[in-house]
């Protein structure tokens, strides 16, 4: 018995565009982390970049289990059991996981640089107070009291 594969290239097709733009959408965020970094004249290091890699593994790999999915599907002519023929061809799942991985990346780049700024000097300064015996956190909030009261002078 054979098997009509037809709608394997466009599906294939489909899901190489979806992960190229997926890339973009990565390469954008890549460089306005690099930007933010540069105003906020912080060091440029290799960490930032092992954070992109391991992104770029993530994401690529959550497209390509998808286009498995979808691969699935149609050797399973599940589309053509529900009476979706318009679907064969198109690989629904690893658009929805791209679509999803831009939307990430948009977040990433309209997040303002400061709020993640400040978000780390916070958790460093409860990471600090936890830290103290409660002596010292006495004392330093006595210190930091006086020199909020001596501002208001």
């Amino acid at each position: 018995m054979e098997m009509d594969m037809t709608w394997l290239a466009g599906l294939s097709l489909i899901t190489a565009v979806v992960s190229i733009v997926v890339l973009l959408a990565m390469a954008i965020d890549l460089a306005s982390g690099l930007y933010k970094a540069s105003i906020r004249g912080e060091a440029k290091t290799s960490f930032g970049l092992q954070r992109t890699t391991l992104k770029c593994i993530t994401y690529l790999g959550s497209i390509l289990i998808c286009y498995g999915i979808d691969v699935l599907l149609h050797m399973g002519k599940l589309w053509e059991a529900i009476g979706w023929q318009w679907m064969v061809g198109i690989p629904a799942f690893a658009i929805i996981i791209g679509v999803f991985n831009c939307v990430v990346e948009l977040f990433s780049v309209r997040e303002k640089a400061n709020s993640k700024a400040d978000k780390k000097a916070l958790k460093s300064i409860y990471t600090l107070i936890q830290g103290l015996r409660q002596s010292e956190a006495t004392e330093l909030l006595k210190a930091l009291q006086d020199i909020t009261d001596k501002k208001e002078d």
